[in-house]
């Protein structure tokens, strides 16, 4: 297995982030057939074929982690970089 392992800080409330976050985990389950389920108010599980983790909304930035199954390897670098540039997306274009 492998793990991805994303700390992206924020400079926005943690309410404001979890609005925005919603966005990223619609992409992620349309693109990857990665599902997400909060599981309490700062918390979401992330599941997928290939694919198990949690994304967390902190008071100052957002951390993700998830293990890749073997199938999932060659795509750990495209999953990287298009969860960064959708946060991007997200958080810049609500500054």
């Amino acid at each position: 297995m492998s793990d991805i392992k994303i700390h992206y800080p924020l400079d926005c409330h943690i309410d404001h982030s979890k609005e925005t976050v919603q966005g990223l985990l619609v992409a992620l389950e349309e693109k990857y057939a990665i599902k997400h389920k909060f599981i309490d108010e700062h918390e979401c599980e992330l599941k997928g074929s290939g694919v198990t983790g949690k994304l967390q909304l902190l008071e100052d930035c957002i951390d993700i982690s998830a293990k890749l199954g073997f199938f999932m390897l060659p795509f750990k670098s495209i999953i990287e970089t298009e969860i960064i540039s959708k946060l991007n997306e997200k958080f810049q274009a609500n500054h």
